[in-house]
């Protein structure tokens, strides 16, 4: 003869409520996971120098959509970075590089990767702010 097994309401509310903070949790994950998506970058960033423009974005910010832009403006254009390169280029890290490109001598060297995203692209911004340089962001 089979017994039944009964479960009592008190168990059965401590089983619900433990999948109720579960599917809680994973509702969460999702709504966390989709505010984050790449798709509410939106902002994007212009640099413009001697007629030529320079993009960066999409961003979720402003600022970062005006840095990119800077970014790439010090990579393919600014005076000093170009100095700086030259300068780097004909040391011995640069020969020992293979003399790549600057696309590829950033990767290759922290430094020259560090005077582009920060010294260069903090001045471009600030020169950007105040008028010397022209560039404008945009976030739709």
């Amino acid at each position: 003869m089979r017994t039944r097994n009964t479960i009592s309401p008190r168990e059965l509310l401590v089983k619900l409520s433990g999948s109720l903070v579960a599917g809680l949790l994973l509702l969460s994950v999702v709504i966390a996971c989709r505010s984050s998506s790449p798709s509410e970058e939106k902002c994007t960033g212009e640099v413009t120098y001697e007629g030529k423009t320079y993009t960066g974005g999409p961003t979720k910010t402003a600022e970062d959509a005006q840095r990119f832009a800077c970014n790439n403006y010090c990579l393919e254009a600014d005076p000093e970075f170009d100095a700086h390169y030259g300068i780097w280029l004909e040391s011995p890290k640069g020969e020992a590089a293979g003399r790549p490109p600057k696309k590829e001598a950033i990767y290759k060297d922290k430094d020259l990767l560090d005077y582009l995203t920060k010294d260069c692209a903090n001045k471009c911004v600030a020169r950007v702010k105040d008028g010397k340089l022209k560039g404008e962001t945009k976030c739709p």
